[in-house]
């Protein structure tokens, strides 16, 4: 989930990530084929009526539908937008992204609480198909972090279509990460301040979700995964990663689909990475997003 713009939030964020559920969208035997996927019920029928249902068709047969009260419609045509451009962004960079259904929810704060038992902290959730972001009624909407949410929490959708779900977890955070925006400020910091005292954060460890992590590592752990995929991409270029996500789609095991994808062991990679890490200062930018 995204990171917010002030050292508190951003932390808050980034421990609110720990937590967040990814679910991998299985490949399908043809790119113009849908699949339906479980969905969560966080609908009262009595409420269906005060909702809002807003589809959207994408390309490559991906559908999309925006569930939201009547009284955020404003909210929901930006919110339309963002997926809209997100989509084609990836579709430029990746070529084809391979059809899958899902719905983004926006939901009362309150109501998210008691239903998910998430954490306070928590602005966003990928769960079980479905993008779920809380909001309240009682404050004025943030629409820069709700967009951020929204361009992390569907990178994660479409990194599981396009990996079939078999993204290492550092490598899909990071790509998350990235795509929101602009770099949170803090997360360098959080990096050094890990490092003061501990090795870089094994990739190994980081090849799942971040729910197992000790919750002091979470956000040296976000910022690692950044900068791993920044340097990825800066040494091998996007398209090596597009190849890595077809291996893995067509069932590839990880280390394998590794080293064709980039010529060089995951390991070997590791080593160069923590030659990096300790040199990732305030203002560098390894490469910019395509």
């Amino acid at each position: 989930m995204p990171l917010h713009r002030t050292r508190h939030d951003q932390l808050s964020a980034l421990l609110a990530s720990a937590i967040a559920i990814l679910v991998a969208l299985p490949p399908l035997s043809a790119p113009a084929q849908s699949k339906e996927i479980p969905r969560a019920r966080y609908t009262d029928p009595a409420e269906e009526s005060r909702l809002r249902f807003t589809p959207l068709n994408l390309s490559n047969g991906s559908k999309l539908t925006v569930i939201s009260p009547t009284k955020w419609s404003d909210v929901t045509k930006q919110i339309l937008k963002t997926l809209n451009d997100t989509h084609k962004e990836f579709t430029q960079l990746f070529a084809e992204i391979p059809a899958f259904s899902t719905s983004v929810r926006l939901m009362e704060e309150t109501t998210f609480f008691e239903l998910t038992g998430a954490p306070a902290w928590t602005n966003a959730m990928f769960f079980r198909g479905q993008i779920i972001i809380p909001l309240s009624s009682k404050k004025e909407i943030d629409l820069d972090n709700l967009i951020r949410s929204v361009k992390h929490e569907y990178t994660h959708a479409i990194m599981s279509s396009l990996s079939g779900g078999r993204l290492p977890g550092w490598l899909d955070e990071g790509i998350a990460q990235w795509f929101e925006g602009s770099e949170s400020p803090g997360l360098r910091d959080a990096l050094r301040e890990w490092l003061k005292d501990h090795e870089p954060i094994s990739l190994s460890l980081l090849q799942g979700g971040f729910t197992k992590l000790n919750t002091e590592m979470v956000p040296a752990a976000y910022a690692q995964s950044l900068l791993a995929t920044k340097a990825l991409a800066e040494k091998f270029g996007f398209p090596a990663i597009g190849r890595f996500l077809i291996l893995l789609r067509e069932g590839v095991d990880k280390q394998s689909a590794f080293l064709t994808a980039f010529d060089m062991t995951q390991e070997a990679y590791e080593k160069e990475l923590g030659k990096a890490l300790t040199t990732w200062g305030p203002s560098e930018e390894p490469v910019r997003k395509p």
